[in-house]
């Protein structure tokens, strides 16, 4: 006879008394946070001292928890989008506003929606008097100045968070809308004249939402796509520029570079128009391979600022090498060219690469060229940050002398620098070629020797 299998019962779950635990657990929650910021205000004695009614208010007006959400229709990834929403609500519990004016205590912008908006709002609107009431008083002073700083503050997270991963490659911007809805209490009955509610008007107030909603819609900006003909072939490109805000909606400003700024000699009215700047995939392929570094933000500033500083520098009759900064440090070039009455940036150039006139110095002064590089791996800023040429003089005053001292200066500060420590690939392994370039290295030429004759002469 076949043995029953023992079948385990499923536990009986009570959702409504479930849903009542965690409500007293999260009020629990808030009453601790507002006793904190009751401290910070003033006293000890303070929270104790607000009427038991009034405290019953502050939760039901309390801020309900920031929503970051996807606009309709945005086609960001899903783990993009959670990325996004942990950024932007990590900062939210960093960053701090200022609790009592010249106190020196502040409370998290993420306390500040929860519990002290609803503080503020009760310092300003009640007519009760109580012992204690004149430390909220001049907590509430600053509620203008407090609420302006925190609608500016989650504005320019919300900023932060869509530039640090925006990714021109993709084709789009992100865009930000912050919405706030406040909901008033307008309730069937009046509070007694001795401060008490009944126990059914307690459940009544509470079992509405009267809190401050508060969202984050995270959008898209598509950017303009164009083919251009180069060379008898055609090719993709984007338009390179940035969004700024005017009445809460994203407006586009693209670059431009004149024929003036580009160096070009044009015998026209118009040499003073702009050309706007696109940029192909495969210059930004190569940024990526050459920094090597994950964030797409970096990337971004460092396009952003060659096209602000617009350090050109003429290379042939239509070829432009547009110069590269970070960090106030020169760490390349762009490649450029007018066709097609615009910009287009073909592709980048570290500073040690062949094509640019650091890297043309640097092949003179060791003999190594293209390939050679590539093999040492210091074509690229993560072999060069994890090399040892720092500790080699002699090597090291090679470099200076080819115009390369500013990239050895930004490795030293990848490697020094906490601040500056997310931009090294953890993943590489330590380059040891220092011994390896000294072997490289060629003696002088014969026309170095022939200078130095018509210098003694």
């Amino acid at each position: 006879m076949a043995k029953k299998k023992h079948v385990r019962k499923k536990k009986y779950v009570n959702v409504a008394e479930q849903q009542k635990l965690q409500e007293a657990q999260y009020r629990n929650f808030f009453m601790d946070k507002l006793q904190k910021l009751c401290r910070q205000i003033g006293s000890e004695t303070l929270f104790r001292q607000i009427p038991a009614t009034e405290k019953i208010l502050l939760y039901v007006f309390r801020g309900a928890p920031l929503k970051v959400v996807a606009a309709e229709g945005a086609k960001i990834h899903k783990r993009l989008m959670e990325v996004l929403r942990k950024t932007i609500k990590l900062q939210q519990t960093s960053m701090t506003l200022e609790v009592v004016k010249g106190s020196g205590q502040t409370m998290t912008y993420a306390d500040y929606l929860l519990v002290g908006m609803s503080l503020e709002h009760h310092a300003c609107d009640t007519e009760l008097t109580y012992t204690g009431k004149e430390q909220l008083d001049k907590y509430a002073e600053l509620r203008d100045e407090r609420e302006d700083a925190y609608e500016k503050g989650i504005l320019n997270i919300c900023g932060y968070a869509c530039w640090i991963f925006d990714d021109i490659g993709k084709k789009y911007l992100h865009t930000y809308k912050l919405d706030t809805t406040a909901l008033y209490f307008e309730s069937s009955f009046k509070i007694p004249q001795d401060n008490t509610l009944s126990r059914r008007n307690v459940e009544k107030v509470l079992s509405q939402d009267f809190r401050l909603h508060q969202k984050i819609t995270i959008g898209t900006y598509p950017l303009e796509t164009r083919k251009v003909f180069v060379s008898g072939e055609t090719h993709s490109a984007v338009q390179v520029g940035f969004l700024f805000y005017t009445n809460d909606e994203p407006k586009f400003h693209h670059f431009t570079l004149s024929p003036d700024e580009m160096k070009m000699k044009i015998n026209s009215p118009f040499s003073k128009l702009g050309f706007p700047v696109y940029i192909q995939q495969h210059a930004l392929d190569r940024m990526r391979e050459r920094l090597g570094l994950v964030i797409p933000a970096f990337y971004t500033s460092v396009l952003v600022l060659a096209l602000i500083r617009k350090d050109v520098i003429p290379i042939a009759k239509n070829r432009r090498l547009i110069t590269c900064y970070t960090n106030e440090l020169k760490i390349g070039y762009f490649v450029a060219e007018v066709v097609d009455s615009v910009v287009l940036i073909r592709t980048f150039l570290l500073l040690t690469n062949s094509g640019t006139p650091e890297g043309d110095r640097l092949s003179q002064l060791t003999g190594l060229q293209a390939e050679d590089r590539k093999y040492l791996s210091i074509d690229n800023l993560q072999g060069l940050a994890n090399s040892d040429i720092a500790q080699n003089g002699d090597i090291c005053k090679l470099f200076r002398d080819a115009g390369c001292g500013s990239i050895l200066e930004l490795c030293e500060k990848m490697n020094n620098n906490p601040e500056m420590m997310w931009l090294l690939d953890p993943s590489q392994p330590k380059n040891i070629i220092s011994d390896l370039i000294a072997e490289y290295m060629k003696p002088n030429t014969d026309d170095d020797d022939n200078e130095d004759d018509d210098d003694g002469e």
